[in-house]
């Protein structure tokens, strides 16, 4: 065995690094440089402090120990989850609300309306905030009447998109039928100011002022509505009213004529035109108009009644009478004075004096001091021979007269039977 001995190996080697132990090394290339040097000649590197990295693997693994605890691993999957559930929920929400809208499409194409408001419904209640969606849903409920509702949801497009003309048209047709006739105006005076050319907005315009008793406003709009579909009936027998309410008949028939020509009800424009007849003094026409309407309508009270006095200012006094007795006991109170008159003018036409007076004497119940009961009273009296009690009656009708006495050419009355002419008489 050998054994190491001063100037073997081992000896060597102590003596080599203690020599060399003062030479300076580069610490990035490990090659001998000068001890002054800042710089390294060999790589060109910095010659400062050098940073040192411990590489521990105790130290390095800590991280990603902490990283792998299993409550952050739960964490992170946790929020993931999270995430994917609100992304997912928001996904199926519009899924379903563009089912639920295609199929109300679908269906309300067809016309099964109920079968569109479920759908509709359906797609308000997943989540929809989508104007259209409300808007859709109003247009099935008011093709179904029910107009509350419509309303609601016309309104509730609305309070998303207050610019809609659509809904502010729907709900102002809603807001018409539940004649809710200011609350038409308001939406359709503002659809009117988006969509200027928007007929049917102008025509309901014009029928809720018209509603309102706002004429001449109606006039207007309804013209607008005309101007841009001049073949639309209820635009033409609106119109036609308004003449008549102005006192034009001659204009109120021509457009009654039109408003027939373009498929109004029948029934009702001869009704109308019957009226607007009378007071030009066409009585026959008349007739023949009232006529055609009772048949169309044969419950409506105001039609037999309005026949009657056509037979009356034909002098056809029979007629008239059996057309009052088919209403007797079916006159409504706005139509009770108008009956009584026309009754009361019949029987003293026929010279039934007392009936004539009992008529007259409950008219003039319902409208004391009434200068037209008074005068038929007076020229009652006068006609059953009672000189001395039908002057107080002129003299009490042309005091109650607040101008001229008016003399329509379908008054009961002839124009010799006025209360001056009564006076004239010098009745004693």
């Amino acid at each position: 065995m050998f054994e190491n001995e001063a100037g073997d190996f081992g000896e060597d080697q102590k003596k080599n690094s203690e020599g060399n132990s003062s030479i300076r090394r580069c610490p990035h290339c490990a090659e001998p440089i000068n001890p002054e040097a800042a710089v390294c000649p060999h790589c060109n590197e910095p010659l400062g402090e050098t940073i040192t990295v411990d590489l521990n693997r105790h130290v390095l693994n800590r991280p990603l120990r902490r990283m792998f605890h299993l409550r952050n691993v739960f964490l992170v999957l946790a929020t993931m989850a999270f995430a994917l559930g609100v992304y997912g929920f928001f996904v199926v929400q519009r899924l379903s609300s563009d089912y639920y809208i295609s199929a109300g499409d679908r269906v309300m194409a067809a016309g099964d309306f109920a079968a569109a408001v479920e759908y509709y419904r359906q797609a308000v209640q997943v989540g929809s905030q989508d104007p259209n969606t409300y808007e859709k849903l109003g247009w099935a409920e008011y093709q179904l009447a029910r107009d509350t509702e419509a309303l609601t949801h016309f309104e509730s497009a609305l309070a998303l998109d207050p610019n809609r003309t659509s809904s502010l048209f729907g709900a102002g047709l809603s807001a018409y039928q539940l004649r809710e006739y200011e609350t038409a105006v308001a939406h359709l005076s503002r659809a009117v100011e988006i969509s200027p050319e928007h007929a049917g907005a102008y025509q309901y315009l014009g029928l809720a002022e018209y509603r309102l008793g706002d004429f001449d406003t109606a006039y207007g709009h309804l013209t607008e509505a005309w101007v841009y579909n001049p073949k639309n009936a209820t635009t033409l027998y609106y119109l036609a009213r308004i003449f008549d309410q102005r006192g034009d008949a001659e204009a109120a028939i021509e457009k009654y004529n039109e408003a027939e020509a373009a498929g109004f009800d029948a029934g009702a424009i001869a009704y109308a035109r019957g009226l607007a007849q009378m007071q030009l003094g066409n009585f026959e026409p008349a007739r023949d108009d009232l006529q055609i309407a009772l048949t169309a309508y044969p419950t409506r009270v105001e039609i037999p009644l309005s026949l009657a006095k056509a037979f009356y200012l034909l002098g056809e006094y029979a007629s008239a009478g059996n057309q009052l007795t088919t209403i007797q006991t079916s006159v409504p109170p706005d139509l009770q004075q108008e009956y009584l008159a026309l009754s009361g003018w019949v029987a003293l036409r026929e010279g039934r004096f007392d009936a004539a007076l009992d008529a007259f004497n409950a008219w003039l119940n319902l409208k004391p001091s009434g200068a037209e009961a008074l005068n038929a009273i007076g020229w009652a009296t006068y006609y059953a021979g009672d000189c001395q009690t039908a002057n107080p009656y002129f003299q009490s009708a042309a005091s109650s007269l607040t101008g001229e006495w008016m003399q329509k050419l379908d008054s009961f009355s002839t124009p010799q039977e006025t209360p001056q002419t009564g006076l004239e008489l010098q009745c004693q």
